[in-house]
């Protein structure tokens, strides 16, 4: 089945409440007679959160149709996973940019390919680095030296990961532990992003929906779960 992926927009769905966090896919299993106790492993582990998100006479719509778009549990929701607590974009300052669908040049127009620039906050690879690998290096020189912080989310390829230890290297590299362990190999020089990106699919088929009144203004509590299938 060919799911479609729909990037949400930059800026938008900027939750008032986050719950980003990674299911380990474990259950506890009892415990044998000398209290031992039991874990099963019972899949892959995935991210999953459950955002509340605010939505208003200008935003309703928009999520109306990406919903739409979505087609339930078919569609693939790409999302940056904003966590101001351990990330705020706009402190990096300016920043490099890259070519993205959908969206205009700052005077409102698109490149001849029908591209245009998206201000994400990226580091690179300071190395090549293997599936599996939990520990690496970036150059964070691209994003105005701001420094990794232990528990951001950051990503590489969509593949998002937690930051769970950051060591100064020198020259604007930085060791950075991270979980779960890398899903996608590493070039020296790929963009790792400062600001998570994963991709997700409802929960399940009604996710979302924005109730309102004549105030017209909803506050829905999404429920995303990560797609681990590429």
């Amino acid at each position: 089945m060919d799911r479609q992926i729909i990037t949400t927009p930059a800026g938008f769905l900027q939750p008032v409440a986050i719950s980003w966090d990674i299911d380990w896919r474990d259950q506890a299993a009892g415990e044998f007679g000398d209290g031992i106790t039991r874990t099963e492993f019972t899949g892959f582990p995935r991210w999953i959160g459950a955002p509340t998100v605010p939505l208003d006479r200008t935003t309703i719509g928009q999520w109306r149709a990406i919903r739409a778009a979505a087609q339930g549990g078919r569609g693939i929701y790409r999302i940056r996973m904003i966590d101001p607590a351990t990330f705020v974009r706009t402190a990096t300052g300016i920043s490099r940019t890259v070519a993205c669908n959908g969206n205009t040049t700052t005077d409102g127009n698109t490149f001849s390919n029908g591209l245009g620039t998206e201000y994400r906050p990226i580091a690179l690879a300071a190395a090549d680095y293997a599936i599996g690998a939990e520990v690496i290096r970036v150059d964070v020189s691209s994003c105005n030296d701001v420094a990794p912080v232990v528990g951001q989310i950051m990503s590489h390829q969509d593949w998002p990961f937690a930051v769970t230890h950051v060591r100064d290297r020198g020259s604007s590299v930085y060791e950075i532990g991270i979980q779960m362990p890398l899903r996608a190999a590493i070039t020296s020089g790929d963009v790792i992003q400062m600001q998570g990106i994963g991709r997700f699919q409802a929960r399940e088929s009604g996710m979302g929906r924005a109730d309102y009144g004549a105030g017209i203004f909803s506050r829905p509590t999404l429920d995303f779960i990560e797609v681990t299938a590429r």
